[in-house]
């Protein structure tokens, strides 16, 4: 009998599932994908960590946090949402508009489209953000640095069988994340077509 078909097994494959979830968690792989970004548009650590601070960090902190600070500023909590998304917009804008060097402009506008479709996915079917974040950061790796890269694919189908066997979500709705994050990665390629043509 197999090692991964003995019921004695399941207790460290369910482990090491929550493992690579957590280890591969959407604000860790958007902020490398944002980190990475920038340090490729040459504008250094420094610059590179304020714009994942700007583009991921605040946004995230904002929708973890808003309940605390909603009630002081008089802001109702279903605002949450659209505080977060004005947030990405801005941060999306301020990289076009100050011509940001690529990767940067592209990837901003590839996660923002990214965002926007998964939280329509979301509300149609539970898509997996862990799949769909990945799926793009994968695509987008391979995009940026090269096809040296295409191994991290490997990382998707991983990350399919995390979430299903952690029942996080259900095939349909992995497969739902892998599609969100595919077509964010062909807004990358379009904003970033769109811009060399310029």
């Amino acid at each position: 009998m197999p090692a991964f078909a003995c019921p004695d097994m399941l207790p460290v494959m369910i482990l090491l599932m929550a493992t690579y979830s957590r280890m591969f968690a959407p604000a860790f792989v958007l902020l490398a994908v944002v980190l990475l970004g920038g340090l490729e548009a040459r504008l250094g650590v420094l610059g590179s960590m304020i714009l994942a601070a700007a583009i991921v960090g605040l946004p995230g902190v904002t929708y973890k946090k808003f309940p605390l600070f909603a009630g002081a500023l008089g802001l109702q909590l279903e605002w949450r949402t659209k505080v977060v998304v004005v947030q990405t917009l801005m941060g999306a804008a301020a990289c076009v508009l100050l011509q940001v060097p690529e990767p940067v402009s592209a990837t901003v506008v590839g996660l923002v489209a990214g965002n926007s479709a998964l939280a329509v996915a979301r509300f149609k079917l539970n898509a997996s953000a862990h799949v769909s974040v990945l799926t793009f950061a994968v695509l987008w790796g391979i995009a940026v640095f090269g096809p040296l890269c295409a191994y991290l694919l490997v990382l998707v189908p991983i990350m399919l069988v995390s979430r299903t066997t952690l029942r996080e979500h259900s095939w349909g709705e992995g497969f739902a994340g892998l599609v969100v994050g595919g077509a964010a990665f062909a807004c990358f390629v379009g904003a970033n077509n769109v811009d060399l043509l310029l």
